[in-house]
């Protein structure tokens, strides 16, 4: 070869050298992972609409997927207690430890279980088909069950009280205690000994205080709004929201238990709420046509902190052990028209679990649930565990902390 073909040769290899190294560099430091939308600063959308994609978190680190569970000397952080569709759940404690308790939703029947290990065990057997709710008290010892029932023709909802004994075992019969039909939201109050109750009447709903069986009633106000919600975490307020729809101003009220006088404690675009154990703040979730985003509300101060999250506080708990503190469920992305996609249950979220300081505003990821839709959640009385359900088939999780 002469060596004026070497030296072409040599160039050539040179330039491919160099193309190599380019595409190298390109596609370990500059490729992006395919298109996203990043949430912007306090949870607003970037351009100031729902995308086809909805709305990133960005990416979290360190977190466990449902097939990543962070197993350990005590078991699994993350794991699935149910594969059967449950209608309600409840943390407590007895005897020291941290147990759960819930319904399955098909039957009726109720299981309990510890958050170390063991397994289920049955604590009624009594059949009750098609339950739309279980509500336990924050004790494990009491239940409001909720079904449907046709009645003369017209689908109506029943709702009954029973004891469960702190040694309930299988077989054992619940005596139900039966309230007024149609009831449209219940809550039990901090120490489970009165719940409250929104019953329907001809111009609105009365809010009704009564023992759990549904003796000793009271009515402690009325109102010309029907389809609100219900916060019970402070003994002394008890706090009404409207239905959240994008968009659509919400109000939360806050309601003296004492005597039904009661004050505006937020209004926003797509409201959902959720106050602390103390009454000192307020989750308040916002989902309107420029933005979602989730802030924390002093009731004293009425200072708000954008946490930078968008998510509803219907996905969260307060702490019980540290009060300041609220864990949430956060979507990595916001479908078209959420919430009311979410609550028609249209379109589902894929969540992490995050943990937030209401007295400094931080939010840190705790815990990617990797595919998992969060509800219901609920936190131990020591807050070291979080029990949700996953919408997406109503099976039962618990979250070490």
């Amino acid at each position: 070869m002469s060596n004026r073909n070497k030296k072409v040769v040599w160039v050539i290899v040179a330039v491919l050298l160099v193309a190599v190294g380019v595409f190298a560099y390109w596609w370990f430091f500059l490729r992006t992972s395919g298109p996203s939308t990043p949430l912007g600063a306090g949870g607003t959308f970037p351009e100031g609409e729902f995308g086809d994609e909805g709305v990133g978190v960005g990416e979290e680190e360190g977190g466990f997927g449902l097939g990543d569970e962070g197993e350990t000397e005590e078991g699994p952080r993350l794991r699935q207690l149910t594969t059967e569709p449950v209608a309600g759940a409840a943390l407590f404690s007895k005897a020291g430890e941290t147990r759960v308790r819930y319904a399955l939703r098909g039957t009726g029947h109720f299981f309990e279980t510890g958050v170390v290990s063991g397994e289920p065990v049955r604590i009624s057997n009594q059949t009750i088909p098609e339950i739309v709710e279980a509500l336990w008290r924050p004790d494990g010892l009491g239940v409001l069950v909720r079904y449907a029932k046709e009645v003369a023709g017209a689908a109506q909802i029943e709702t009954f009280y029973a004891s469960v004994a702190a040694g309930a075992k299988e077989g054992d019969a619940l005596r139900a205690s039966f309230l007024p039909r149609n009831i449209r939201t219940t809550a039990f109050s901090p120490t489970g000994n009165t719940i409250f109750y929104l019953s329907e009447n001809s111009s609105g709903v009365d809010g009704v205080l009564a023992a759990p069986d549904g003796t000793r009633r009271s009515t402690l106000l009325s109102l010309s709004l029907k389809d609100l919600s219900v916060a019970w975490n402070a003994n002394n307020m008890l706090y009404l929201t409207s239905r959240a729809s994008v968009g659509a101003v919400g109000h939360t009220l806050a309601v003296r238990t004492k005597d039904g006088v009661f004050d505006l404690a937020a209004s926003a675009e797509g409201l959902t709420a959720l106050p602390d154990r103390a009454g000192e703040y307020i989750l308040v979730g916002r989902v309107g046509e420029s933005g979602a985003g989730l802030v924390v509300k002093s009731r004293v101060s009425g200072e708000e902190i954008a946490l930078g999250l968008a998510t509803l506080a219907d996905k969260c708990v307060w702490g019980k052990k540290h009060r300041a503190t609220a864990y949430c469920a956060v979507p990595e992305t916001l479908p078209r028209g959420f919430p009311d996609v979410w609550y028609q249950g249209v379109s589902a979220t894929q969540d992490s679990i995050w943990e937030i300081d209401a007295e400094t505003g931080s939010a840190l990821v705790v815990i990617s649930l990797d595919g998992a839709d969060a509800f219901n959640v609920d936190i131990s009385p020591d807050d070291t565990h979080l029990i949700f359900q996953n919408k997406n088939d109503l099976s039962l999780w618990l979250l070490r902390l």
